[in-house]
C-alpha cells in the first residue's frame, strides 16, 4: 500500500505540520529521506530552504537526508530513491518543479517510489493531476484528482466537469492510500 501525503501548504520555517511529519518519520523503516528541491530558479533561495528542510527532518528523527540535484543523471536519482523510504516534494513554484521533473524524465521513478511520498503545496500540485486556480497547472497524476492548495473557507469550492478537485486548506493535509 502506497502512502501519499498532500499538504495544503506548510510554513516549514515555523514547523506548522510538525506532528504529521514526525509521525511519518516515525513509521518509516529507514528514516531516510530524498528531497526534490527544484521549486525555484533562485539558487540562494533554494540553498536557504535546503537548510531549513534538512534541519526540520533531522529534528524529526531522520537519519539520512539526500537532496536530488539537477545535475544528477536518472540512474543516480534511482539509486538515491532506492535507499530512501520517504520522498519529499516541497512548496514553491509548481511550474518549475513539474517542468524540471519532466525535463529529467523521472516521472516513472516518482510514480514507482516504494515509500511514503509527501507533497507540500507545489509538491502536492505536482503529485496530483494538477492545480485548479485561475489557470490549470499540470501535475503527474500520481493521485487521480486535481487539488486546490492554500484553500480558505471563504473561497468558493472549484469544480470541473468530470474530474474531482480536492481543496486542501493551509496547514492541513490529506492522506491517500493507493494500491
Amino acid at each position: 500500500m502506497k502512502i501519499i501525503v498532500l499538504q495544503g501548504g506548510e510554513d516549514i520555517k515555523r514547523r506548522t505540520n510538525r506532528e504529521l511529519l514526525e509521525a511519518i518519520v516515525k513509521i518509516s523503516r529507514r528514516k531516510s529521506i530524498a528531497v526534490i528541491p527544484w521549486t525555484t530558479d533562485d539558487p540562494e533561495k533554494e540553498r536557504y530552504y535546503r537548510g531549513v528542510i534538512a534541519d526540520y527532518f533531522r529534528e524529526l528523527g531522520a537519519k539520512e537526508i539526500y537532496f536530488i540535484e539537477r545535475r544528477h543523471e536518472k540512474e543516480e536519482i534511482r539509486m538515491i530513491l532506492d535507499k530512501t523510504d520517504i520522498l519529499y516534494l516541497p512548496g514553491g513554484d509548481p511550474k518549475i518543479l513539474y517542468s524540471t521533473i519532466k525535463e529529467k524524465r523521472i516521472e516513472e521513478l516518482i510514480k514507482n517510489f516504494n515509500g511514503i511520498i509527501i507533497g507540500n503545496s507545489a509538491g502536492a500540485i505536482v503529485l496530483s493531476k494538477g492545480e485548479v486556480s485561475n489557470e490549470i497547472n499540470p501535475g503527474l497524476g500520481i493521485v487521480d484528482f486535481y487539488v486546490k492548495v492554500h484553500f480558505t473557507p471563504n473561497e468558493k469550492p472549484i469544480s470541473l466537469n468530470k474530474d474531482s478537485v480536492v481543496c486542501i486548506p493551509e496547514n492541513q493535509w490529506i492522506i491517500v492510500l493507493k494500491k
